[in-house]
């Protein structure tokens, strides 16, 4: 498939998911909903669903319960707009690819003429940028106030787990133990959790932060190593002479 045909699908296949969800955004989340055998639940205890379809599950359920054909757009942006900006940018991607084919083909090994030590340099390079980018990501998403508490609660949602807005350790699910919500639940504390997302990143994500500094370091290590031109060793000449010891 060519850049070209990449974009057109990427651009078809978005336009086709947009208009289908706003405008029978109840029929289709049903119809999925049915495929999958799903019933999502707020407790993870009483939902039919498994730990890879509950969070599906949970962002077409608000469809389901939708006033009108005038809501969908408004429920298709606040549940998808993860996987809207990710379509957007791979669309972006596409096109550049297309209007850059030189360029786009410089970024890629060439199967067949590739040397393997290419692939690996260029593999290498691609998964520091991609740890650069997710840890850049992650930060805003959690270290920013008021977007931290959003994508606190929005992570909680996906698992199953709704905390109440005044009181959020009424939910029995804030005080299960796991990854997540421990170090999430004080994201969603009244008035502070909002305000001092920055402190609450560092509270409570301070190891997984050094690990992927420490990946990060590794992998730039490795690449700038990689990136080195090899010196091939010097042979003397067949009609050089040897020096003679005095």
């Amino acid at each position: 498939m060519t850049a070209r045909h990449l974009f057109k699908t990427l651009q078809w296949g978005l336009i086709l998911f947009c208009l289908v969800f706003s405008i029978v955004g109840g029929v289709a989340a049903e119809r999925v909903l049915d495929v999958l055998a799903c019933q999502p639940h707020t407790n993870p205890a009483l939902s039919t669903c498994s730990s890879l379809t509950n969070p599906i599950a949970l962002r077409l359920a608000p469809f389901l319960s939708a006033g009108s054909i005038v809501d969908y757009p408004f429920v298709l942006l606040r549940n998808f707009w993860a996987l809207l900006l990710v379509w957007g940018l791979a669309l972006y991607a596409a096109r550049w690819a297309d209007r850059n084919p030189t360029a786009a083909a410089a970024l890629l090994p060439r199967p067949g003429r590739a040397h393997p030590a290419d692939v690996l340099r260029w593999g290498v390079g691609g998964l520091f940028w991609l740890l650069l980018a997710g840890f850049i990501v992650f930060i805003f998403a959690l270290g920013l106030p008021i977007v931290g508490n959003q994508t606190a609660r929005t992570i909680l949602e996906s698992l199953g787990c709704s905390p109440g807005t005044f009181d959020p350790f009424s939910s029995p699910c804030m005080r299960a133990p796991g990854f997540w919500t421990p170090r999430l639940s004080l994201y969603v504390l009244p008035l502070a959790g909002p305000l001092l997302a920055p402190v609450w990143l560092v509270m409570g994500f301070w190891d997984v932060l050094l690990g992927w500094l420490a990946l990060i370091v590794a992998t730039y290590a490795l690449k700038s190593h990689l990136s080195q031109p090899t010196r091939p060793p010097v042979r003397p000449h067949p009609s050089a002479k040897p020096l003679r010891r005095s």
